[in-house]
């Protein structure tokens, strides 16, 4: 939780931890109520807090938890491997609050999709277990999203599912005038100076010191504070644009000079940075500072030459910088030193999305460079929007080839175009088998059939494609043996030139409008004019039925089949 601010004149000394007396209001009581029966019931329990930053979510699961459970365990995994090996390991004994405080932090990144279904899994057995996770809107939005109809695009299929149970207790962002006549407002100093500091209510927000660093970022003073405010504009930059990973110093240096004016830039001494660093990392009223050390996940102290920006400062410049685009400068630094290359291709996609086309191709190439698969195709995107349709071919076939499922399908239609019916009928066969193979590896390692689930898995190694081992590999260490590329047996009938794609998305309206019959009439349709990709609508309309034999059938067959498109019926 974040120290209070002090409350006037203070007895305790300024490096002091203060917790203010707590308010319970309306949603406090939905979450006490929550957890007072998940310990009655003895039955797993998913709750998410959700609020925007600093409105206290952290404080309000502490106080429940310490309220209802304090009898119970409490288990703090520090990363989202932590919490894989934890649950892997099934070291969640009865009666434990698994706690994951800023949750997105555990489901989104590398291993976010394989916590969620570890997560989803746990949820649906048995057991006296408290899941408690805060969460921001935002984030929360993102990770519900309503999926796309491409499968290979929807990125977050495993924490939809697992938030989708959550009990959602919403935390607002201020008191109400009736809820500050309580008379704990007046006798604890903490809350009194809060209630006259803020306005509209927002008393959390102050107590946490949000307004307080806006005003030190903003009105940066002297020498310390005109370089000081530069690295952190760039740091809310990089974090609002979507380098979410700790920043590195090496490129809050290397983006500051395109946030300094001419003479700002000539009169820096030499220890300009350093003196940056100092006042960005200053901590206002001794409780927060801009920039924060990253602790270090396996360890004592912090981790070297990275820093995280204040969670109020971020929200802070979504509010404010929404509209600013950032300097030349910025984009080099994000290309040169950024910490990852999902970072990269967030940023990338930040600058596609402003129309900075030159920008966004200079940081997919660099992730392309650094073997982001995603980043590549997203580059022959932007190649053939251009109108590079030479380039766009041959990047799509480079992604293609590294397996990715949405590169096959564009090549194939590509080609298709082209006059190539047969080699868009190959790439159209090879996007679904590897789709196909993912979700019988996932479904049957979420049945607990092992077995099934390496087995799948190890047909995709075999055909050149990591994604389904990768992700049992996190889970059961199964053995990767990967042998040569795939190449798919022609089909026997020709392509049929059509408008298949028509079909499946009329399809899709269909089903989106409750016309199943007219949906199931319309795939099949697609399916027998030789776009095998509407299976997919068809076994998700089986699944969704009931009728777990025939979805699995349906993905089978985009396996197995002979050529003959009439065999799943």
């Amino acid at each position: 939780m974040h120290p209070a601010i002090h409350g006037a004149n203070p007895h305790d000394g300024d490096s002091a931890f203060v917790l203010p007396e707590y308010l319970e209001r309306d949603h406090d009581r939905r979450l006490r109520n929550h957890l007072a029966k998940a310990a009655a019931e003895g039955q797993p329990t998913l709750v998410v807090v959700r609020g925007e930053s600093c409105v206290g979510k952290t404080r309000t699961a502490f106080d429940a938890v310490r309220a209802c459970l304090d009898d119970w365990q409490l288990v703090f995994p520090k990363t989202a491997k932590r919490l894989l090996a934890l649950l892997d390991a099934d070291a969640l004994a009865p009666r434990t609050v698994l706690w994951l405080n800023e949750a997105q932090n555990y489901l989104t990144g590398t291993d976010g999709e394989a916590a969620a279904a570890a997560l989803h899994s746990r949820v649906e057995t048995p057991g006296p277990v408290v899941i408690i996770c805060t969460l921001w809107p935002e984030y929360h939005r993102s990770l519900t999203a309503t999926a796309t109809p491409q499968p290979d695009r929807d990125t977050h299929r495993h924490a939809r599912a697992l938030l989708g149970q959550a009990k959602l207790v919403d935390v607002p962002a201020f008191f109400t005038a009736q809820a500050l006549t309580d008379p704990r407002v007046s006798r604890d100093r903490s809350l009194a100076t809060a209630a006259r500091a803020s306005t509209g209510g927002r008393i959390t927000q102050t107590l946490a010191v949000g307004p307080q660093l806006v005003d030190h970022y903003e009105h940066a003073a002297g020498p310390q504070g005109t370089y000081g405010k530069a690295i952190i504009t760039a740091a809310m930059d990089a974090r609002r644009l979507g380098h979410t990973s700790p920043l590195p110093s090496a490129l809050l240096r290397a983006a500051a000079p395109g946030y300094l004016t001419a003479d700002q830039r000539a009169a820096a001494p030499g220890t300009w940075f350093a003196d940056a660093l100092e006042y960005a990392r200053t901590k206002v009223k001794g409780v927060a500072a801009a920039l924060e050390p990253v602790a270090n996940p396996d360890g004592m102290g912090a981790l070297p030459d990275v820093y995280r920006l204040a969670g109020y400062l971020d929200h802070h410049a979504r509010e404010t910088r929404h509209y600013a685009f950032p300097p030349g400068s910025f984009w080099t630094a994000v290309r040169d030193h950024a910490a990852g290359v999902e970072d990269l291709r967030r940023c990338a996609v930040s600058a596609r999305y402003r129309s900075r086309y030159r920008i966004a191709a200079d940081l997919y190439q660099r992730g392309a460079h650094a073997g982001d698969v995603a980043a590549l195709r997203e580059l022959a995107e932007l190649r053939e929007q251009a109108g590079d349709i030479r380039s766009a071919e041959r990047l799509y076939g480079q992604a293609a080839d590294a397996g990715d499922t949405q590169a096959m399908r564009t090549l194939a239609k590509l080609r298709e175009r082209a006059g190539d019916t047969d080699g868009a009928r190959r790439l159209y066969r090879r996007a679904l088998g590897v789709w196909a193979l993912q979700e019988l590896t996932e479904r049957r390692e979420r049945s607990g059939d092992s077995h099934g689930a390496q087995r799948f898995a190890q047909q995709a190694a075999d055909a050149g494609y990591t994604g389904p081992m990768e992700a049992l590999t996190r889970i059961h260490e199964l053995a990767r043996d990967l042998r040569a590329p795939w190449t798919p047996e022609p089909a026997a009938e020709t392509f049929v030139v059509t408008n298949p794609r028509a079909l499946e998305e009329r399809a899709e309206r269909l089903e989106r409008a409750g016309d199943t019959h007219g949906a199931q009439q319309l795939y099949r349709g697609a399916v027998d004019a030789g776009h095998l990709t509407a299976l997919q609508g068809l076994a998700r309309m089986r699944e969704q039925a009931g009728d777990a034999e025939g979805a699995e059938h349906l993905r089978r067959f985009g396996l197995e089949a002979d050529g003959s498109p009439a065999q799943p019926w």
